[in-house]
């Protein structure tokens, strides 16, 4: 059974996160679901895909929800995309199953 797990990944740096953004939506949410065929976790921001200005709320978002600092959340690929992959410095795969586990109730 595919789980958000499978969007997750341990690296020497820290946690990798395959993530899909919808712009532009009527609030912010991380995480706003989970894709199984792209096994991918959704985000949802208010803010444009103009000037950067996802991906900063993508940055903060997501630093707020794993209990970070902004500047542990990198966008490592996918800057002009709605599918990324970011990385959150010195987190680990445990530590990131256990920051989401309860959004998806499994």
């Amino acid at each position: 059974m595919d789980s958000f797990i499978d969007a997750l990944r341990a690296t020497d740096d820290g946690l990798l996160i395959k993530i899909e953004v919808q712009a532009g939506s009527g609030r912010n949410i991380f995480p706003s679901g989970y894709n199984p065929w792209r096994k991918t976790i959704g985000v949802a921001v208010t803010a444009p895909p103009v000037d950067g200005r996802a991906n900063t709320a993508i940055i903060d978002l997501v630093a707020d929800c794993m209990h970070v600092p902004r500047s542990s959340v990198i966008i490592m690929s996918g800057h002009q995309s709605s599918k990324k992959v970011i990385r959150i410095a010195g987190m680990t795969l445990l530590q990131g199953i256990e920051i989401l586990r309860p959004f998806f109730d499994e």
